[in-house]
């Protein structure tokens, strides 16, 4: 799980896995928050 903040909002970003798939969990959790910026 991961999170980001949206103006004044804390956003939880339900995507994650195990530590084998950490490196890429971090992308794909990168680029769930970089929509909510569009």
């Amino acid at each position: 799980m991961y999170f980001t903040r949206v103006g004044n909002m804390v956003v939880i970003l339900l995507c994650g896995g195990d530590k084998s798939t950490q490196d890429e969990d971090i992308r794909s959790a990168k680029a769930l928050a970089s929509e909510l910026g569009d």
